[in-house]
């Protein structure tokens, strides 16, 4: 076998990249590779232009080892070469949502059991403004955070630092709401809106139920919707959100669709659009899915990664 690892060396706390070594090391002593290329990112778009150039068959895998944004943009090269190759994800960010959605463990000797299993799923690609991306995009306070952290909290504090900004945030926040019009598959609706996310999985935000009914091969999209909200009530609606039991509360919309509409109802606002830790800008977005267009490396006896699919992996 053959394999392409693509590290960015800054992310998280820029330990775990170590790990991408150590399988490099094994495999090849044991023989399961015969050839690995690895590449370095030093700068955005990096990992996009090296996955956009592989060519089927090239590589047997492609090791994305980094954070949700360089998963983001290792996902958009491969979609964009339609190379066909299957990635896996070695999480060394700072909060790795994707991989914690799925129970993909960061450790040299999980990565190489999920490399001997060679379990690969057709999964669903969202497409924002144009865009890809793997697990979400969302508007409001997620998103607020995740621009507002520095890298050098990231580096230093890890999750405590998004924890620590979100409590920061929630402690001034005024709770202002923006209207949003929503046009899905099948409707048109007007809501004031606290925070906003369309997501692929049930982690986003360090929330690992945001999206309890989501799957990644069902061609859909999970999107939740925190309505306007007194300040009294939002850490019990996060109590019920990490439990899973929020989708009929009475501060939250939640339904799948197929494809999506979001813009301001009135006056323009000011809420960033973020997509797997990336800066999407403004509103308008225009949201669609590719149904089951990446091959995706998952862990067989991961029971979160059995929750995300149809079938029995």
């Amino acid at each position: 076998m053959k394999a392409l690892m693509i590290i960015n060396p800054m992310s998280g706390m820029r330990i775990m990249q170590n790990n991408a070594h150590q399988l490099e090391k094994r495999l090849l002593k044991n023989g399961k590779l015969t050839d690995v290329r690895i590449v370095y990112t030093t700068g955005n778009g990096d990992a996009t232009r090296v996955a956009s150039e592989l060519s089927p068959g090239e590589y047997d895998f492609v090791l994305a080892a980094g954070g949700d944004g360089t998963v983001h943009e290792v996902v958009n090269g491969l979609m964009l070469s339609e190379c066909g190759i299957p990635l896996l994800v070695l999480g060394a960010g700072t909060t790795n949502d994707f991989v914690g959605a799925l129970g993909i463990s960061n450790n040299a000797l999980a990565l190489e059991t999920y490399i001997n299993d060679f379990c690969v799923r057709d999964v669903d690609v969202g497409i924002c403004n144009g865009k890809y991306f793997l697990n979400v995009a969302s508007v409001g306070m997620l998103s607020d955070i995740a621009h507002t952290v520095t890298p050098e909290q990231k580096s230093a504090l890890g999750k405590v630092a998004y924890y620590a900004q979100g409590m920061m945030e929630l402690g001034a926040f005024k709770f202002n709401t923006e209207r949003f019009k929503f046009t899905t598959d099948t409707e048109e609706f007007e809501e004031d809106v606290f925070l906003f996310a369309a997501t692929n999985t049930r982690q986003s935000g360090g929330f690992r139920n945001l999206a309890p009914q989501a799957k990644l091969d069902d061609g859909l999209l999970d999107v939740f919707i925190m309505r306007g909200i007194r300040q009294n009530d939002v850490l019990p609606l996060f109590g019920k959100i990490q439990a899973g039991t929020h989708t009929t509360d009475k501060n939250i919309r939640y339904f799948q669709t197929s494809s999506l509409v979001v813009d301001y109802a009135g006056e323009r606002g000011t809420f960033a659009v973020d997509c797997d830790g990336e800066d999407f800008g403004l509103l308008p977005i225009t949201i669609s899915v590719a149904p089951r267009k990446l091959k995706l490396l998952v862990p067989r006896n991961s029971a979160k990664a059995k929750k995300h699919f149809s079938t029995p992996l």
